[in-house]
């Protein structure tokens, strides 16, 4: 809600363009994004998926147009301060190698400067609800773990600090696909459980499918379309239909019935 008492999205896009030495990454790309909704940006490489992404905490600026967070333009925030308010979930998970996992978790809330004892309860919390538990893998470094569990120390780290806006840049995409569908599952219930706004990078439609509240396809840096699940199986649009194609018959035979 803004001074003059309106409602505002949570996050938003605004006719956001980024080039480099004349060469356009994102052309006009708008959007809104409330809390408790996950937006799946879904292209091929080099669509500018991941450059949105880092338009969001400031480790890019845009060339044109503006990024709203709770109505403030974020190139006007301290993209420190602005970076503690953001969790940020890559698929190398990002771990200090020479951290245990209890410190790793505990980061953002250091640098925060929360007393020790908050630190630590959020810390035994957030590894209790990946399912790792504090006991046992609060000391570990993160060589001792493997591809899942350290995927699951990323995403604790990134709630640590209590953030409503949540970055995942394909983070489960090196991860095995039993292990994968349990972290999309644990994606799911921490949404609910938190109420998070997340914007999620993925060129996997089958987990933009399991993960969105709504899909925005991203060709050559332009917004194709951007609808919710149920609809992306109606969508006419050449990429979104290339995508479709890639699913196995039974799976979009399903969806259309």
């Amino acid at each position: 809600m803004d001074a003059k008492g309106n409602n505002l999205p949570y996050l938003s896009f605004r006719e956001v363009s980024y080039s480099v030495a004349g060469r356009s990454i994102l052309d006009r790309l708008s959007f809104d994004l409330e809390r408790g909704e996950t937006l799946v940006l879904l292209g091929q490489s080099g669509s500018g998926k991941t450059t949105a992404l880092r338009l969001i905490n400031r480790m890019l600026d845009p060339t044109g147009g503006d990024v709203y967070l709770d109505g403030e333009p974020v190139r006007a925030l301290d993209p420190i301060v602005l970076r503690r308010r953001i969790g940020y979930v890559i698929q190398d998970f990002g771990l200090l190698p020479h951290w245990t996992v209890a410190e790793n978790v505990a980061l953002v809330p250091r640098l925060l400067r929360w007393p020790a004892e908050r630190q630590r309860q959020r810390v035994g919390e957030l590894l209790q609800q990946v399912g790792l538990d504090p006991a046992t893998f609060g000391s570990r470094r993160p060589r001792q773990l493997s591809g899942g569990q350290m995927q699951r120390v990323a995403v604790a780290r990134a709630l640590a600090a209590e953030p409503a806006l949540l970055l995942f840049d394909e983070p489960f995409g090196a991860l095995d696909p039993l292990t994968r569908r349990e972290m999309q599952q644990q994606f799911l219930d921490l949404r609910s459980r938190y109420h998070l706004a997340s914007v999620f990078v993925t060129h996997d439609l089958l987990e933009a499918l399991a993960l969105g509240t709504r899909i925005a396809v991203l060709h050559a840096g332009v917004l194709e379309t951007i609808v919710t699940p149920q609809e992306f199986f109606s969508v006419k649009t050449p990429v979104a239909r290339a995508f479709l194609d890639t699913l196995p018959k039974t799976t979009t035979q399903g969806a259309c019935q």
